[in-house]
């Protein structure tokens, strides 16, 4: 009798051992270092430090801006060279600035001492030449043409000008023509060449008569 109860006694705590070291290898414990709810892990994913740091809308923002800035800079510089680049239309001839400044010394050369209209008319003459298939198509080959106008030929064909040419030399290019047309004019109190005199005579402005 007493050996059966030392036996359920021992099938007891053996039980009761067993259950305890179950107990403590299943049960979860505590022992590991819980993370902190307001602070991210180390190992938080790398979507969510990016977010937080460099969000995708105030990258799309700055690109936009940019954008209009870069382009009103090339209007800018685009208009400015447009400005250089002037150039003004006199029927099919185009008159470059330096054109017209070329055109002003030889005004003055030849018509300094005229009457304003007679300053507008040699401008006129030149450019009708230059519109002419009879004369070279450019305003410096015109002026600089063998024997074309005396102040070039004698070489008194100076940088000098003033406002009362460069106004006349201005009216020409924008079409006024006190000549009808000419291509020729000479001083009549000079004029050496007969060829000259057997020209249509046009008008007589000044000291110059215009001729076709």
């Amino acid at each position: 009798m007493k050996t059966r109860e030392a036996r359920t006694r021992f099938f007891f705590f053996l039980n009761s051992f067993a259950l305890l070291l179950l107990c403590l290898f299943v049960t979860p414990t505590s022992a590991m270092a819980p993370h902190s709810k307001g602070t991210p892990s180390a190992s938080a994913p790398a979507a969510v430090v990016q977010t937080a740091t460099a969000p995708v809308p105030t990258a799309k923002k700055q690109t936009k801006m940019s954008i209009p800035q870069t382009q009103a800079k090339r209007d800018q510089i685009q208009v400015s060279r447009d400005d250089r680049r002037k150039v003004i239309r006199h029927g099919n001839v185009k008159i470059s600035d330096r054109d017209m400044e070329l055109l002003a010394r030889l005004v003055y050369a030849e018509g300094r001492g005229e009457p304003y209209e007679g300053q507008v008319a040699i401008a006129a003459v030149v450019l009708n030449r230059v519109a002419s298939s009879q004369f070279p198509n450019t305003v410096r080959e015109v002026i600089f043409a063998p024997n074309a106008f005396s102040p070039v030929q004698n070489g008194r064909l100076s940088s000098r000008t003033n406002e009362s040419v460069r106004k006349a030399v201005a009216d020409a290019v924008n079409g006024k023509d006190p000549t009808n047309g000419s291509l020729y004019f000479f001083n009549p109190d000079t004029a050496t060449s007969k060829w000259i005199w057997s020209r249509p005579q046009t008008v007589v402005i000044g000291n110059h008569c215009f001729a076709r």
